[in-house]
């Protein structure tokens, strides 16, 4: 049994304090680094719906430099990757866009972030995808195809139809056309034929009027 004099126990009652400040300040090797806080999807779960993305979420915003950043999502088979496209950083998350999923099982995403203080952090993380999922996003893409090609089609269909009135449009002026060319003619032959009667008459009075005379 250890007995403490008066004298020891007022030291230790001073340094109490600056020992309690000491490990308040000393740094925590396990904060020393930032980490990853979240996921989507998260680590282990199994999705309803075939994701179209993946959003890593951390403490601190990381890095944005393209050298050191990399997420890659891989298939079932352990070969097919679908991500797609750039990275995306926005505050504390950093996401990928991806492929449409066409595999059911096991996917694995493993990326490899530079944190706000340039450390790395890299890890792997896994979701499932059931047969259910995959057949109701191969659905949903094959009805957007035929959207497109429906509407492609009606696009056609409305040239195809504007190209018909303006066809029957100038069909219709060039009838009008053509008509009118037949009156201008018919008028210019009654007035050619106006014309000799009148010098006929003209004659007549003429050489009647010299006889009288």
């Amino acid at each position: 049994m250890t007995i403490q004099t008066p004298a020891a126990r007022t030291a230790a009652l001073a340094l109490a304090p600056f020992t309690a400040a000491a490990l308040v300040l000393a740094p925590s090797p396990a904060g020393a680094h930032d980490v990853l806080t979240g996921s989507t999807p998260e680590d282990g779960q199994t999705l309803d719906t075939a994701p179209e993305e993946v959003v890593l979420s951390f403490n601190n915003a990381p890095l944005e430099s393209g050298d050191g950043n990399a997420i890659s999502v891989t298939g079932p088979d352990e070969e097919t990757t679908y991500e797609t496209g750039d990275l995306v950083f926005e505050g504390n998350d950093v996401s990928t866009e991806l492929e449409p999923l066409d595999q059911a099982g096991d996917y694995t995403i493993g990326f490899r972030v530079v944190s706000s203080d340039g450390h790395p952090i890299q890890e792997s993380l896994t979701f499932t995808v059931p047969e259910e999922a995959v057949a109701e996003g191969a659905s949903e893409e094959e009805e957007g195809a035929g959207a497109d090609e429906a509407a492609a089609e009606d696009t056609q269909d409305e040239g195809a139809q504007e190209d018909t009135g303006e066809a029957a449009e100038e069909t219709a002026t060039e009838e009008a056309a053509d008509e009118g060319g037949i009156s201008g003619t018919a008028v210019g032959i009654i007035i050619a034929a106006a014309v000799v009667v009148l010098a006929g008459v003209i004659l007549v009075a003429v050489r009647v009027r010299r006889s009288t005379h």
